[in-house]
């Protein structure tokens, strides 16, 4: 299974998104865009969110608890009662937040995956960053990753050309 089809696989599982499995392949790597030693807890993700498939009508549900106090641990609650947990920590681009994601007990663990997440009162909008701008980068650290990010903050290529096909809206559930 190559790198892009196992970052997809878990992109789709945090997004419930399967038409962005089929349009475009969300970007992967060894680096985080910071050091989870600089982050700070954004305490509004804490809790339970659920989102609903446009196509089956059937609920996802995402819940955020700290993990200390500066990271996360994540899961997911599938339909079909599968979970998948991820490690999750906030960087802040310039007034943008991204969630660095890193899916646990999984062989495909070792690379990270970037979330860009606004919060407006009970709704959670998560949209991935694609790989488009990256192909042609390699990096050597988080700080290299980060800069390419902030010089692309206002690209449309960072993430997915089509909306509806990147963002997903969460819903903050009652407990």
């Amino acid at each position: 299974m190559t790198g892009c089809v196992r970052a997809v696989r878990a992109r789709w599982l945090l997004l419930v998104v399967t038409t962005l499995a089929l349009t475009a392949c969300p970007f992967s790597s060894d680096f985080p865009l910071s050091s989870p030693a600089d982050a700070t807890m954004d305490n509004a993700l804490l809790g339970h969110w659920r989102a609903q498939d446009p196509d089956t009508g059937q609920w996802t549900t995402m819940t955020f608890v700290s993990f200390n106090d500066r990271e996360y641990v994540a899961w997911m609650a599938e339909p079909d009662g599968k979970i998948e947990m991820f490690r999750a920590f906030v960087t802040v681009i310039d007034g943008e937040r991204f969630l660095n994601a890193r899916e646990l007990d999984s062989p495909d663990s070792r690379s990270w995956s970037y979330v860009n997440y606004r919060l407006a009162g009970d709704t959670m909008s998560l949209r991935f960053v694609d790989d488009e701008i990256f192909s042609s980068h390699t990096f050597s650290s988080s700080d290299a990753l980060r800069e390419l990010v902030r010089e692309h903050l206002h690209d449309p290529r960072l993430y997915s050309s089509d909306r509806s096909q990147s963002v997903m809206e969460w819903q903050r559930a009652s407990n």
